[in-house]
Formats: structure tokens, sequence, C-alpha cells
């Protein structure tokens, strides 16, 4: 598993170990998308990129019951 073609995790005999803590702060729904970001990416930019996506949903969970309601 480790040594897999493609590993995201794995790159040029550098082993990248993803540490998320404060799960508490995040939505379940963004969890996903979170442990599925480039691990390659600094810290400030993957938490710049996961407040956009928890934004973005909220927006969208903000448009859909606004159009519910309205029907």
């Amino acid at each position: 598993m480790i040594q897999q073609e493609g590993n995201p995790y794995v790159r040029d005999d550098t082993m990248f170990i993803k540490v998320m803590v404060g799960f508490a702060e995040m939505p379940k729904t963004v969890l996903p998308y979170a442990l599925s970001l480039n691990p390659g990416l600094p810290t400030n930019v993957q938490q710049y990129i996961i407040k956009q996506e928890i934004e973005r949903t909220a927006q969208t969970q903000t448009l859909q019951q606004h159009l519910a309601t309205n029907q």
C-alpha cells in the first residue's frame, strides 16, 4: 500500500504524514474533502482551502433552504 505507484503520501523517498487536529471545529460534511487535499501543500494553504470549502458549503445550504421555503 505505501509503495504503490502514484501514492500521494510517498514522493521522492519522502513520506508525508497528514495529521489534523481540531475536527470539532470542522463540519463533518467537509471532513472527506479536507482529508483529500494534497498533503504536500503548506498548512496555511490547506487551511485556506478548507475555509473556502466551508463557506461554499454554507452558501449552498442557505440557498437550498431559501429555495425550499419559497416553493
